[in-house]
């Protein structure tokens, strides 16, 4: 009886250890899915912000590329004619990847050549004075 009576009291003992700690698993479960989640999201949102970063990068560079091309268009208009002066351009300016070029006399024999370039949300300016000989 003895024994039996220990039986009994441990056997309790246990149950009401397991009813104490009866949802740990779960709230720890939570808890680790809550902080998987908003790691995830951290990372996402640290991608996205670097892609857009390097996207306007690569369209600040861009648009410096179009206006020199169209400093170097009207250069190259200059050339053929010396006594030319307007503007040139390449696709529908302003739209995406087209750039637009203007020349005007300057002083002396110069002439000043600004070219603008536009790449995606971004427009840069290049100017350029050209001496002319006579």
């Amino acid at each position: 009886m003895n024994q039996r009576t220990r039986f009994i009291s441990y056997e309790g003992t246990a149950k009401g250890n397991v009813s104490r700690h009866r949802g740990t698993a779960l709230l720890l479960s939570l808890f680790v899915i809550c902080f998987v989640t908003v790691m995830l999201l951290n990372i996402l949102d640290t991608e996205t912000l670097q892609l857009t970063a390097h996207r306007n990068a690569v369209d600040y560079e861009r648009a410096l590329y179009l206006a020199g091309a169209a400093v170097h268009h009207a250069t190259t208009q200059l050339e053929m004619t010396p006594t030319w002066r307007g503007a040139v351009s390449d696709g529908s300016f302003p739209a995406d990847d087209s750039y637009q070029a203007t020349t005007v006399d300057g002083v002396g024999n110069t002439v000043v050549i600004t070219g603008i370039g536009v790449a995606g949300n971004m427009t840069r300016r290049l100017q350029a004075t050209v001496v002319q000989s006579n």
